[in-house]
């Protein structure tokens, strides 16, 4: 639950809600700041934002200050892109978002979520392997700029698979 108690000195309130195409920008400005995550144009945004998109932001004190963008493929839930800006990062949003895909993955029967992360990313790594994530396979020389391996995480979510 978000902290809403308003009263209490330096109170903060965490919401996690649904990507909307208001917060093309801030998402935008996260992504420039985040080179490990996967940089969408913010007309590619915009289309996931007024698609209802399996995709979430969260928003500290009305500032948004992450995001994270899924896709449901028939039974099951792919993490495409996730980032927090570097001022929130290690405070637990990242866990927020993630944990709000998983349980909207789990509630419209997806079997199994994955996501690919670079082998370097070990911060990313830490956060999945928290949540029962494993490694289930490597690409070899997938990303660039620089050029490394994608480690392939997946999560058994339930279902029949």
């Amino acid at each position: 639950m978000a902290a809403r108690n308003e009263a209490s000195k330096g109170a903060s309130s965490l919401a996690i809600r649904k990507l909307a195409a208001s917060d093309v920008p801030a998402v935008s400005a996260i992504l420039h700041e985040s080179p490990e995550a996967a940089l969408w144009s913010s007309e590619s945004l915009r289309q996931l934002a007024s698609a209802d998109p399996a995709a979430w932001v969260a928003e500290l004190n009305s500032v948004l200050v992450g995001f994270l963008i899924g896709r449901i493929v028939a039974d099951e839930f792919e993490i495409l892109n996730m980032a927090v800006s570097h001022a929130h990062r290690r405070s637990g949003i990242g866990s927020r978002l993630l944990e709000s895909a998983l349980e909207f993955s789990r509630t419209v029967g997806s079997a199994r979520a994955y996501l690919e992360v670079r082998a370097s990313n070990g911060p990313a790594l830490a956060l999945y392997k928290r949540h029962g994530f494993g490694e289930s396979g490597r690409r070899a020389l997938y990303y660039r700029d620089p050029v490394e391996d994608a480690l392939l995480l997946s999560l058994r979510l339930g279902g029949t698979h």
